[in-house]
C-alpha cells in the first residue's frame, strides 16, 4: 500500500519537469514522470493518451522548439491523500524555427496549468496522471505559435 503524497514530493516532481523539458532529456527519463496506465494530457496542440501518445507528442516538441527556459511563478500543491492536485503558472520561452524562414522566432508566455499527481503503478514515486494547459498569456513581443 501506497503512503499519502506531501508537498515536497509533488514539489520535488514539478522541478525535476520543468529542468528536464528545458534541457530536452532523453524521452525515458522524462516518462519516468508520467503515468504508466491512463495518463491523460491535454496540450494547446490536442490531447495526447497513454505513454505512447506522450512520447509522439515530447518528440515533436523536442525537435520544434529551442533554448527553452520554464520559470515557475505560483505553484499550488493540494495533497489529497494517495494523489495531488496541482495549479500552477509557468513562464516559458523558447525560439522556434519553421524552414525556410531566415530566422527563429522568440515565443514567451506564462502557461496556466492543472496537474493531477499520482503514485507510480509500483508506488516508488510520484508521477503525472493528467495535465492539462488551461491557457496561455503572451508576453509583449512574443511571436504567436
Amino acid at each position: 500500500m501506497t503512503t499519502d503524497l506531501d508537498e515536497a514530493q509533488v514539489k520535488a516532481l514539478v522541478d525535476a519537469w520543468y529542468k528536464a523539458l528545458d534541457v530536452h532529456a532523453p524521452v525515458d527519463e522524462v516518462v519516468a514522470m508520467v503515468a504508466a496506465n491512463g495518463l491523460e494530457c491535454y496540450w494547446p496542440e490536442g490531447p495526447t493518451f497513454g505513454v505512447d501518445g506522450f512520447k509522439s507528442w515530447y518528440e515533436r516538441v523536442t525537435h520544434t522548439f529551442f533554448d527553452e527556459v520554464h520559470t515557475m511563478k505560483q505553484l499550488e500543491i493540494s495533497p489529497r491523500g494517495d494523489q495531488a492536485d496541482v495549479k500552477l503558472v509557468v513562464n516559458w520561452q523558447a525560439k522556434v524555427w519553421n524552414p525556410p524562414d531566415a530566422a527563429s522566432k522568440w515565443l514567451g508566455m506564462d502557461a496556466r496549468q492543472t496537474w493531477v499527481v499520482a503514485w507510480s503503478d509500483d508506488g516508488t514515486r510520484p508521477v503525472i496522471q493528467k495535465y492539462v494547459v488551461d491557457g496561455m498569456d503572451l508576453m509583449a513581443g512574443s511571436s504567436t505559435l
